[in-house]
């Protein structure tokens, strides 16, 4: 009985070790965000920039949904809300403003990209000019 509890603490703590960039917790970092859409290949991947912003480079597969605009919240509501949605902007702070939307949606999984596609591409991560 007690290498069950023992087992069942251990598998808590990985739990809450890997789902710290969720919700209430900060931006994750370039690492991070880079893991969990590895573990989560269906995520949403939400640039929030403006369109001309995205236009001259953004990550592989995300879509534009510029957060400053009237019209987010009527572009994210009938996404899942329990699907696992990552955004990005410049260098955190829309993005940061994005989660917030999204978490009081009630979206339960939003992971917010740290320093942005700043920080993406000063890492190394791909960008990509989307088509026209």
């Amino acid at each position: 009985m007690k290498n069950v509890f023992i087992s069942l603490l251990i598998g808590i703590a990985f739990f809450c070790a890997c789902s710290r960039t969720v919700n209430n917790e900060p931006q994750a970092s370039v690492s991070d965000f880079v893991e969990v859409r590895a573990g989560n290949p269906s995520a949403i991947v939400i640039d929030v920039r403006t369109p001309s912003e995205f236009n001259a480079g953004t990550m592989e597969g995300a879509i534009n949904i510029n957060v400053l605009e009237d019209s987010f919240e009527g572009k994210v509501k009938d996404f899942d809300k329990d699907a696992t949605v990552m955004v990005f902007c410049k260098s955190g702070g829309r993005s940061a403003r994005a989660k917030q939307k999204l978490v009081e949606l009630g979206f339960t999984k939003v992971v917010d990209l740290e320093g942005g596609i700043t920080d993406w591409k000063k890492a190394g991560g791909k960008v990509i000019v989307p088509q026209q």
